[in-house]
């Protein structure tokens, strides 16, 4: 096992994130710390990267296999209820420790902002697959804190929306010189809810959605409302079917209530994770070997599960991936509870196994020039999905 005399450096970067818990698109001071550490550890780094002030991209050395850590930022409006000060520790952490153990290929690290799909980043990842940051990239290994011990990922398909409702104001007691923008989106809120009741269960539609705005008092009718909305599925094809028939639906309500109906997608669409099982039976047998058993979503289908952009990745580089057992099974991802979790000493601890297994296992995949040109075809297949 990989000597872990400095991880203390390591927990104080989570520790430090955990206490930034800086929004998406926002992260100056998170994606500061973390390249500042890669820097000092002799990385060569370059900030801003690809046109995202909080994102970053470090590397060391040359050669192949050149492999890339994921390191997410951002929290949520509760903190970081989703634990990426973990996965930004683990990213810079395992980097330093692969590099510290003797790996001859490059190591990369990029910083990924607002996987929480918040701002003018959301979804970077998507961004980052757009600008051919990973197109130099031989494999990529992602984590994420979770309830349960898990190798692979399953994300469904996944976009977040937002419907701009325009009416016409007036007096309640003068109700039809107005267009209520707040009826239009409430027609909007039900339909939505009926077509995904409509959708057959094996597709696993789902749709979150709040009102953001619905007027400003009672006895005015509503000159604008705003609908936020979260549609995913876990069969990309009738996800497609389904966003479609929402945007029509959505303008044909419009047009019957006499409302403007704007409608723009505040992230990019998150793809179905497609899994490289031969990255993940490495990280499985080495997380077998310290006699913890993750479940093996590689070889699930269908699971709904949070989506995220990572899966965008996904389909361009081969990716493995990592979800570390932080919580019980009854406390949910985004809680109170589960950012308490993040946060706690217990979580370091586990963190520590996770990297030392990370870097053992891309070590061993350096190592076997089989499973290296295994990885380097099935870099070549996902080529021809994109």
């Amino acid at each position: 096992m990989i000597k872990d005399s400095s991880f203390e450096e390591i927990f104080e970067i989570s520790r430090k994130v955990f206490s930034f818990a800086e929004i998406g698109s926002e992260e100056f001071r998170t994606s500061k710390l973390l390249s500042s550490f890669l820097r000092k550890k002799g990385f060569v780094t370059k900030i801003p990267y690809k046109g995202m002030k909080t994102s970053f991209r470090a590397e060391y050395g040359k050669g192949k296999p050149s492999v890339c850590f994921l390191a997410e930022e951002d929290a949520l409006p509760n903190g970081h209820s989703c634990g990426h000060n973990l996965i930004a520790a683990w990213a810079v952490g395992t980097a330093v420790k692969l590099k510290d153990s003797g790996y001859k290929g490059k190591i990369i690290v990029i910083g990924t902002p607002s996987e929480e799909g918040i701002g003018n980043y959301a979804g970077s990842k998507d961004k980052l697959v757009k600008e051919k940051a990973f197109d130099n990239v031989d494999f990529v290994i992602g984590f994420h804190p979770y309830s349960q011990w898990n190798v692979g990922c399953q994300s469904p398909s996944d976009v977040d929306m937002k419907m701009t409702f325009i009416g016409k104001s007036s007096h309640l007691e003068e109700s039809d010189m107005g267009r209520n923008a707040l009826d239009a989106l409430v027609t909007v809120y039900n339909t939505i809810r009926n077509i995904v009741a409509a959708s057959p269960k094996y597709k696993h539609v789902l749709a979150g959605m709040f009102i953001k705005e619905g007027g400003q008092a009672a006895n005015i009718v509503p000159e604008k409302s705003i609908l936020e909305i979260d549609l995913r599925s876990t069969n990309e094809k009738y996800f497609k079917q389904v966003y479609n028939k929402i945007i029509r639906a959505a303008h044909s309500i419009g047009r019957a209530y006499g409302v403007k109906v704007k409608i723009e997608d505040t992230t990019p669409i998150y793809e179905q994770y497609i899994n490289s099982v031969d990255i993940d039976e490495v990280l499985f047998k080495n997380f077998k070997e310290l006699r913890i058993v993750p479940e093996k979503l590689y070889s699930l289908k269908n699971l709904q599960i949070g989506a995220t952009d990572e899966a965008n990745v996904s389909r361009v580089v081969p990716t493995g991936h990592i979800d570390m057992k932080i919580t019980q099974k009854n406390v949910p991802g985004h809680s109170d509870e589960f950012r308490d979790a993040s946060g706690s000493k217990e979580a370091l601890e586990v963190l520590k196994k996770t990297i030392n297994v990370t870097v053992k296992s891309c070590m061993q995949i350096y190592d076997d020039k089989t499973l290296l040109n295994k990885i380097y075809a099935f870099k070549k297949k996902l080529k021809t999905l994109s």
